[in-house]
């Protein structure tokens, strides 16, 4: 790095501090606390899209954490209340104009919030934060909420929540997609896959403006709760977009660790017949989940929410360490 910083990079740089100034103040202002919590973990993740990054050190292996998510659900059980987290976090494999590596996440947690009383929150954060720091490039006061089954039926004229493989496999071949990189394993993470490339090439693109989609297939449930709606059992979880990029993913938390168990191992599982390495449940978690109160979770791409307040294409546009 030079020993000055060039006009365009200290315009990030500034940008950058006045935003994660807007953001904590924004928080503060609604009572909801600030933690910290350690970005290295004796445990992974065991989502299958997800490859954890880890080190050894003596004779115990580390892993660096791909979300605080763990962590502050463990804080959420002791009875922390509301709380958010600035923090680095960590993905193997995610290497492009809009992923890296190492990148900034905003992830917090309102006790007692619905899923949709968190999409609001959403809103107003990012209200409150561009209104700061005098960056509107979108309108984020009326932000449109879309069900992922009315979007898939709008492009598709197909109900994912009841699509098989095949119809999905013949439908990516119609449009031309290359799915050369999904290998069909005839489950239910294979049905994700093609799931995810229709959505992104298709569907994605078109969410330009700030727009929420929520009620995602049974496939992509996560860590979110499961819930029937129309007849079709969804995950109950959303996610933020605005220039056809995924900025935010929220989930109304599930809080039971019996499932939560079983989705671990079916995970590895899945993880194994990719020949991917199996990860251990984490166990700390596992033994306080029964205790964690009713709440709703998100976690934002810090970068990416500068990228497009900038009006940049990629992260490297808006970190100075472009070359680490």
């Amino acid at each position: 790095m030079k020993n000055r910083l060039a006009g365009a990079a200290a315009g990030a740089l500034r940008a950058r501090s006045e935003l994660l100034h807007a953001i904590r103040d924004y928080f503060y202002s609604q009572d909801v606390g600030e933690v910290n919590t350690p970005t290295l973990g004796v445990r992974g993740v065991t989502d299958v899209q997800i490859q954890n990054m880890k080190l050894d050190h003596l004779d115990q292996t580390y892993y660096l954490q791909t979300s605080p998510e763990y962590a502050m659900k463990r804080l959420l059980a002791a009875g922390a209340g509301s709380i958010f987290q600035i923090c680095p976090a960590y993905r193997g494999g995610e290497q492009g104009h809009i992923h890296r590596i190492e990148f900034m996440m905003l992830e917090w947690y309102r006790v007692g919030f619905t899923m949709h009383q968190l999409m609001d929150d959403v809103v107003n954060l990012l209200n409150f934060t561009t209104d700061r720091i005098a960056r509107n490039r979108f309108d984020f006061k009326n932000v449109p909420r879309i069900s992922y089954k009315d979007l898939f039926i709008k492009n598709f004229d197909l109900n994912p929540h009841e699509a098989s493989l095949n119809e999905l496999r013949n439908l990516s071949r119609h449009i031309e997609a290359s799915s050369d990189h999904i290998t069909n394993h005839h489950d239910e993470g294979t049905l994700s896959d093609y799931l995810d490339l229709l959505f992104s090439l298709v569907i994605e693109p078109q969410l330009d403006r700030p727009t929420i989609v929520f009620d995602y297939p049974a496939s992509q449930v996560a860590l979110a709760q499961l819930g029937k709606e129309d007849g079709n059992i969804v995950a109950k979880r959303f996610e933020f977009f605005v220039s056809g990029i995924e900025l935010a993913n929220g989930y109304l938390e599930l809080g039971d660790a019996s499932e939560l168990e079983n989705r671990m191992i079916r995970n590895n599982q899945l993880r194994s017949v990719r020949g991917l390495e199996r990860i251990e449940p984490d166990e700390e978690l596992l033994a306080c989940l029964d205790e964690m109160p009713d709440c709703s979770g998100i976690a934002l791409g810090v970068d990416r929410l500068l990228m497009v307040l900038l009006g940049k294409e990629k992260l490297a546009d808006v970190s100075i360490f472009t070359g680490d």
